[in-house]
């Protein structure tokens, strides 16, 4: 018996030493996707943004596991690429189970569990495991699909070469990310970004339906607030370089993959765009600027791979697409403010996440755009302005133009250019032509530094139908004709919308691979206005859009002017060229591009017979190359400096009146540019044709001080004119003909003094008269402007006899050019003519067309009889 009970004793104490030494189970991984997310995205859902989207700041990792042969475990160990990322232990001889820990990191892994008894584990076959974020860390380098037209550069990093992608170009355009230059960017302006609230100039697009998906999008958020426009666009369509299981989707998604590639390059979101810019105008209330500031301050946290934002407000104080919308007065201290919020949310932002952020803004860039908006005060918080200088000209009407020239086009006057003289409507003009360097300049002359411009290039074109030689002025020019109608066209020819033509589109289509045209096609472009347009004579068809050649001239342009960069709308439009000539006009390996000379000569001269006249051209070139001059003149006319600016010429007898036509050939050593004039010689029974006399302004004047006064007269006959003044004691005259000083002595009151002036041929004479106000000032103070003093808003000053009032600081700004000036209108009773340029209020009246109105409430430019502000009195 005892030896029965050792030998059973024994057997127990093997089988106990056997369980404690057994190796661990191997176990088994669930075969679920482990597919995890900071932002939860509903992929197949549909709804309101924010039932779509939830941020969060950690995941929960699950694992269900099992290992139903062998011993089981009491403890574990998972493993991210081989490093334990969580371990804890279990129920001895545990068999199976799910465990759950908490994860605050992104990446794409391969998962392992590790079963364990004591020491000793078993380790899982490997799992794919993702934990998307948005910054895009779970991603591999985004594959590319490149137009292999682009080429390879070495811009200089700190110049901003920009683009815009747009969110539907992946529909009907098949341009989604993989397709996007990037390593040639520095910058992607994503648009758009939609806010909540009235939007209505977007129900014109797409008969409405953009416009009922944006109320979807905003359905559970407030007035105000930030939505992705398109979720399934953006967030859940399956686009390539993208795992179609990934947790995030879209566009966003390859977006981030692209970064992963390219993690230098600057990705914004732009918020508006045309026809989202609606709820901009709401911005003059404080309360919903701080609703749309933190709206954007979570979507960037929600966002991560955006690196700040763009502001694309069409525009302050008016003139975009909701005519109904815009205030001269509030509108631009709003902008301003808003800079001032984003960039203190930015930078609050940035000191949580380590991040900075750029604030940016796309602006409209004619005159009448930017007198609206103190750039200067908003430009200290902005990184950069991205000047949109573009649609200068379209088929919204149809007067033909360069879309998007640098420079005035040939078949443009001097003063219409400059924004000088009258209009053909005879009235004065209000601005500067729309091109880019009118618009740079404004800039730059409200104080904004250069290094904060970015110019804007056109990736697109825009046309007309029915331009034809035999309704222009100048058969070889194509905008001296007016257009009839939008240019109509296919998609397959890069038409997406009338009126407008994709750069690649009028490439293949219009320019072909020769570049001499195709199709009927030929190719020109306007040096003087750096300028490049497509026209065919036959079918009237007409495009003007940026060209390599002009794409390089605006490099070189903002290079000498030291601008960022260059910026285009819109990528998808592109086969590489234009983007190829950013980078070659900027990195300066392009050819410098000649400015011919620009030439102005008056149409007609007068000479009697046996008489001279002086036949003077004017010239200036951009690029200051010294001209030649060359007259060609006709063998019955004598004359003398043919080689000079002034030809002189004398005229031959003649019985009738009879026209000759002189030349002259204005060269800067490269280029030359003719102009032609007619010299018409008047018989000499011709009948005399009195002076005629412009309308002199009435001028103010500070007592003891002076005032030019200038008389501007003409005669047909080109008679030579003299001019006779009569001054009123109180004022005293200096220097005679038809420029004279008026000088003001001392007055107890403000005293209007009437001053004429007589000019006469000789034979007949015309005279005008004026009125001259001479200001008492009461503390010996000077009313007078003056260039180089600094003026606040409030202030008051004389100039030309006229009283201005600063609208904003100032300084150098001549009051009669507008801007930070507004002419200040006596508040004396009397009933004044109307004016297009002056600010009316409600209440106030004027006379138009020997009528009187009473404006109904502010109004700007609209004509009493015309306009509804106006009631007749």
């Amino acid at each position: 018996m005892y030896k029965k009970l050792t030998s059973a004793l024994a057997v127990a104490a093997a089988l106990t030493s056997m369980h404690a030494t057994a190796a661990p189970s191997t176990p088994s991984l669930s075969w679920e996707d482990q597919l995890y997310s900071f932002v939860d995205v509903n992929i197949d859902g549909q709804g309101s943004y924010k039932s779509l989207v939830k941020r969060k700041d950690q995941v929960e990792i699950a694992i269900k596991w099992s290992a139903w042969s062998g011993e089981g475990g009491d403890s574990y160990k998972i493993l991210f690429d081989g490093i334990v990322v969580n371990e804890g232990q279990l129920a001895a001889g545990a068999k199976t189970g799910t465990i759950t820990f908490p994860y605050t990191k992104s990446g794409r892994h391969q998962l392992t569990m590790q079963l364990c008894q004591g020491s000793e584990c078993a380790t899982s076959a490997a799992k794919p495991i993702v934990i998307a974020d948005t910054d895009g860390s779970h991603l591999a380098p985004l594959p590319m699909n490149v137009d292999p037209n682009n080429g390879d550069f070495n811009t200089d990093p700190t110049k901003v070469v920009g683009a815009y992608f747009v969110e539907w170009g992946i529909y009907g355009r098949n341009f989604d990310v993989t397709k996007v230059p990037g390593k040639n960017l520095t910058h992607i302006l994503y648009g758009f970004v939609p806010i909540c609230g009235a939007n209505e100039s977007l129900k014109e697009i797409e008969n409405g339906n953009s416009w009922r998906v944006l109320q979807t999008a905003c359905a559970d958020s407030q007035d105000y607030e930030v939505v992705i426009h398109d979720p399934f666009a953006a967030i859940q369509k399956s686009l390539p370089g993208v795992d179609a299981k990934d947790p995030i989707r879209g566009t966003y998604a390859q977006m981030m993959a692209l970064k992963q590639r390219y993690p230098d390059l600057k990705i914004l979101p732009s918020v508006g765009g045309w026809t989202l810019s609606d709820p901009f105008h709401g911005f003059t209330e404080k309360k919903n600027r701080d609703v749309f500031v933190a709206s954007v301050r979570e979507f960037l946290k929600t966002w991560k791979f955006y690196d700040g934002v763009d502001i694309d407000w069409e525009f302050p104080g008016g003139g975009g697409p909701n005519a109904n919308l815009g205030d001269p007065v509030k509108d631009g201290p709003a902008y301003v403010a808003l800079m001032q919020e984003l960039r203190a949310m930015l930078t609050e932002l940035g000191s949580e996440t380590g991040k900075e952020y750029e604030l940016t803004s796309a602006i409209g860039v004619g005159y009448d755009k930017i007198e609206d908006v103190n750039y200067l005060q908003a430009a200290q918080y902005m990184d950069y302005i991205f000047a949109m200088t573009y649609d200068f000209y379209g088929g919204w009407n149809n007067v033909t133009g360069h879309q998007t020239a640098l420079y005035c086009g040939e078949h443009i006057s001097p003063g219409e250019c400059a924004g000088t003289g009258l209009d053909d409507k005879g009235e004065p003009r209000k601005g500067p032509a729309y091109t880019a360097d009118n618009a740079i300049q404004l800039l730059l002359q409200q104080g904004v530094t250069p290094d904060k411009i970015v110019l804007g290039t056109a990736m697109y074109g825009r046309g007309w139908e029915g331009v034809y030689p035999a309704n222009a002025s100048n058969p070889d020019n194509p905008f001296t004709a007016p257009g009839n109608g939008k240019l109509t066209g296919s998609t397959a020819q890069g038409v997406w919308e009338a009126g407008v033509i994709d750069y690649k589109g009028i490439k293949s289509s219009m320019i072909g691979a020769a570049g001499t045209g195709i199709n009927g096609f030929e190719v020109g472009y306007d040096e003087q206005a750096q300028g490049a347009y497509v026209w065919n004579r036959s079918t009237g068809k007409l495009v003007t859009y940026d060209s390599p050649r002009s794409a390089i001239a605006k490099g070189q342009y903002a290079n000498t002017l030291g601008l960022a960069g260059l910026f285009a709308w819109e990528i998808d439009a592109d086969n590489g060229d234009i983007l190829n000539a950013m980078h070659q006009g900027l990195g300066g390996s392009g050819t410098p591009v000649n400015a011919k000379p620009v030439v102005s000569l008056p149409a007609l001269f007068t000479v009697k017979t046996g008489e001279q006249v002086a036949v003077s051209a004017t010239a200036t070139d951009r690029d200051n190359d010294p001209l030649t001059y060359v007259w060609t003149v006709p063998a019955a006319l004598t004359s003398t400096g043919n080689d000079s600016a002034d030809l002189v010429v004398t005229a031959p007898n003649v019985s009738a009146d009879t026209d000759y036509i002189v030349s002259v050939a204005v060269s800067d050593g490269k280029a030359t540019v003719t102009k032609s004039a007619t010299v018409r010689v008047l018989a000499q029974d011709a009948v005399n044709n009195p002076p005629v006399i412009d309308t002199i302004a009435d001028v103010m004047v500070d007592e003891g001080k002076g005032v030019s006064v200038s008389a501007v007269a003409s005669d047909l006959d080109n008679d030579a004119l003299t001019y006779s003044w009569t001054v009123p004691a109180g004022l005293t005259q200096a220097g005679s003909g038809a420029n004279i000083t008026l000088t003001a002595g001392q007055v107890t009151a403000d005293t209007n003094y009437t001053v004429s002036v007589a000019v006469s041929d000789g034979k007949a004479s015309a005279s005008t008269s004026f009125v001259v106000t001479v200001k008492n000032v009461t503390s010996g103070g000077n009313t007078t402007w003056q260039a180089g003093n600094i003026y606040l808003a409030g202030d008051t000053v004389l100039f030309n006899g006229k009283e201005y009032r600063a609208k904003w600081w100032t300084q150098g700004n001549q009051p009669d050019q507008g801007g930070p000036w507004e002419e200040v209108i006596p508040d004396d009773g009397q009933v004044r003519a109307w004016r297009a340029d002056l600010v009316y209020n409600g209440g106030d009246t004027v006379v138009h067309n020997n009528a009187t109105y009473k404006a109904g409430w502010w109004t700007k430019g609209e004509e009493p009889g015309k306009a509804g502000v106006w009631k007749l009195q």
